[in-house]
């Protein structure tokens, strides 16, 4: 049922008889798979159908983004670590694309990475060739990160080569698009304060549309995507100037563990041995 989890990231809740009509299945089977992924805690169930655990369960709301098209966003996210020199100035937003990428990046040297994700720094806390620098702001829990005018400051004073951010979705009329309004003006002083300018956009976003745009296509030097984006769409990007680098989805290399995997797995070892 992962397209329940696609529908949740853009709004509060799914009924049952909604899913049993879109896929052509019985409320019985429906309420099962539903009851499956809640077990999993993917989502919680309420009275007729499913709601989203994002509201109020901020790392939660992350986790459940983090579990969708994991092949596809590692992908995204190695082909964009590979266009990454060392002694860069890169930024990173608070996407969970972001967040794979920030994982790619733990052996370069001489890099500084700047970004609005706590749970991207994090995971370059302990990269001994890396720079973190935070934008301050408000903390907005359902993404895990900060918002505001501190960040906006830090930003306004600082040049970067290059930027890479995510997005809800994408048009060659609005460009990279989001939801929130305060994610929205901290993409945009990202992407002001960058030399070059990458979305990082697995296929499932080519179709969607948001409330708000955040880079135009006239200021995008590039797209980094998947095979699933739709041929016409990224012929028509090309068209208009813009580069789209499509990632290979293969066999992936298990995932570097970061500090509080480490400390698991120490756990772990002292509970078996």
């Amino acid at each position: 049922m992962r397209q329940v989890l696609r529908m949740l990231e853009t709004r509060d809740s799914v009924a049952v008889a909604e899913l049993a009509e879109v896929f052509s299945v019985s409320e019985v089977t429906v309420r099962s798979d539903l009851t499956a992924l809640a077990h999993q805690g993917l989502v919680a169930r309420v009275r007729g159908g499913v709601r989203a655990l994002s509201k109020g369960q901020s790392e939660v709301g992350f986790d459940l983004r983090l579990r969708l098209e994991v092949e596809r966003k590692r992908a995204i996210a190695k082909r964009a670590a590979a266009m990454i020199g060392e002694s860069e100035a890169i930024a990173i937003d608070a996407s969970t694309t972001g967040y794979y990428l920030a994982l790619e990046l733990r052996a370069k040297r001489e890099l500084v990475v700047v970004t609005n994700g706590l749970l991207v720094a994090t995971a370059l806390a302990d990269a001994p060739g890396i720079t973190v620098l935070v934008t301050g702001g408000m903390l907005r829990l359902s993404a895990m990160s900060l918002v505001g005018d501190l960040g906006a400051d830090v930003l306004r004073t600082t040049r970067i080569n290059k930027g890479f951010l995510g997005a809800r979705g994408l048009s060659i009329e609005r460009g990279l698009m989001d939801l929130n309004p305060d994610e929205v003006r901290i993409k945009q002083e990202m992407a002001d304060a960058c030399e070059q300018v990458w979305g990082i956009i697995d296929g499932t976003k080519w179709h969607r549309s948001a409330l708000l745009s955040f880079v135009s296509m006239d200021d995008l030097t590039g797209i980094v995507t998947d095979p699933s984006a739709p041929a016409d769409e990224v012929e028509a990007w090309r068209g208009a100037g813009v580069d789209v680098v499509v990632a290979d989805v293969g066999p992936m290399e298990p995932l570097p563990l970061r500090p509080r995997d480490l400390r698991r797995a120490a756990r772990n070892d002292g509970e078996t041995s």
